[in-house]
């Protein structure tokens, strides 16, 4: 028997709600800020890694933009557009990176300014 997973996921840019209510959350874009979101994954490196590699950037290293993510304050966060947060399930969570592209739309530039 398969029980339904209620997941909801906030943008961590702009605190809107993103996803809530549906069994699985896919990559996207946040309604109101348009921050692109990637990942995923049950880990914050992993998902680092896997949103590294959709939005084109394989060349830099999931490890020192985790670490980098990791160490930004919520405000610092805001100002250069990159975030890291988990979504919020009934079983366990995933992981996801929020990046705001602005109107150049090119994530790799913004994740590289890290």
């Amino acid at each position: 028997m398969v029980v339904p997973v209620s997941a909801r996921l906030d943008c961590p840019l702009c605190g809107a709600v993103v996803v809530d209510g549906v069994d699985d959350i896919a990559p996207g874009a946040c309604p109101q800020c348009g921050a692109r979101y990637e990942g995923g994954e049950g880990s914050a490196p992993d998902a680092v890694a896997a949103a590294l590699t959709a939005f084109g950037a394989d060349a830099l290293d999931p490890a020192h933009v985790t670490d980098a993510v990791f160490r930004l304050s919520p405000a610092e966060s805001t100002a250069c557009g990159v975030a890291i947060t988990s979504d919020a399930r009934d079983d366990f969570y995933r992981w996801w990176l929020f990046v705001r592209t602005g109107p150049d739309g090119d994530p790799v530039a913004v994740l590289a300014s890290l």
